[in-house]
């Protein structure tokens, strides 16, 4: 078998699977792919490029219904048109959902928008029986002091439960920002609180899952019934100042400063939703890779916020099935 044939093998390969809580009437029978790769930071490494082509190449194999990737993918400056030009020559449906890296430099989130060609910052839209819900955990609240901001306004709170209330379909939530990880969305308690009170009216649980990035782990936990689900950075897990793998190339380093701290993934991570309506099931497949140096744990590297265990370069499978 040739490397690349591995290489997609391996990045198609089971990773978790769940049963649906519900399924429209009428729903199509055809299983529902959607590629998702995350947290790319076009910006901050030097492969971004051939990180995102492999990724479509195993989209384009597989024929997979639509494409998305998950914030933290580019800076809307003129060099990385090319970049989000690879991602937009995929011939179906692309979505993009804003990460808090992606305003760096000084832009603002309306010009990031534009340069994806996004419409909207928060929107869902229908796909093959199922609801799709995006949202930008990019908002400031009151009182906001600087740094990143990870907060849902209230229009966007009050529109996520209205679109909720509206459709009948099995949905899907996908955010940078994750609504179950301390120090991440400031209000993810009322944001959980509505997810968990969407229901069918014979009472079944709607919201099938939540999907972020951001955090750069190999996480799934399940919160009152629904599984918030970490899908890993295609590059790499930042480990911070403190933690230098080792001399970075001095011409790389002054292009990408921060290179030198990150613990490096060799190949490029990824995974793809794929929806099966007659199962009633849906799965998260997975890829496993390799350090590109040493690993966080034989650096001795310590975090107060993550498991040292959710920091690998991979997506592994979930074995818990959600009723």
């Amino acid at each position: 078998m040739n490397t690349r044939r591995q290489f997609l093998k391996a990045a198609l390969a089971v990773s978790a699977t769940y049963p649906l809580p519900l399924l429209a009437a009428g729903s199509s029978a055809k299983k529902i792919r959607i590629g998702m790769i995350t947290d790319i930071h076009k910006d901050l490494v030097p492969d971004a490029d051939e990180r995102l082509k492999a990724f479509m190449a195993a989209m384009d194999q597989v024929k997979a219904d639509a494409i998305m990737q998950l914030g933290d993918f580019c800076q809307p400056k003129p060099a990385n048109r090319a970049f989000t030009d690879i991602f937009n020559a995929f011939t179906g449906p692309k979505y993009h959902v804003l990460g808090n890296h992606d305003m760096d430099g000084g832009f603002k989130r309306e010009q990031t928008m534009v340069f994806w060609s996004m419409q909207a910052r928060y929107y869902s839209f229908d796909l093959g029986g199922f609801h799709f819900i995006v949202l930008d955990g990019n908002d400031r609240p009151a009182g906001w002091k600087g740094g990143y901001p990870h907060y849902l306004a209230d229009d966007q709170v009050a529109w996520l439960k209205e679109d909720l209330e509206k459709t009948k379909l099995s949905t899907f939530i996908f955010s940078h920002q994750s609504f179950e990880r301390p120090m991440c969305i400031d209000n993810q308690e009322a944001v959980r609180a509505i997810l968990e009170a969407a229901k069918t009216p014979d009472g079944r649980r709607k919201v099938a899952a939540c999907f972020n990035g951001h955090w750069h782990i190999d996480h799934e936990r399940v919160i009152n019934g629904i599984p918030y689900i970490h899908v890993n950075s295609a590059s790499y897990y930042y480990m911070g100042g403190n933690w230098k793998k080792g001399k970075a190339d001095p011409e790389l380093a002054k292009t990408f400063p921060l290179y030198a701290y990150n613990a490096g993934y060799k190949k490029p991570i990824f995974t793809m939703l794929e929806i099966d309506p007659a199962a009633g099931t849906f799965t998260m497949r997975g890829m496993k890779g390799e350090w590109d140096g040493p690993s966080p744990q034989e650096l001795g590297y310590k975090s107060d916020e993550v498991e040292n265990d959710w920091l690998k370069p991979s997506i592994t499978e979930v074995k818990e099935r959600i009723s």
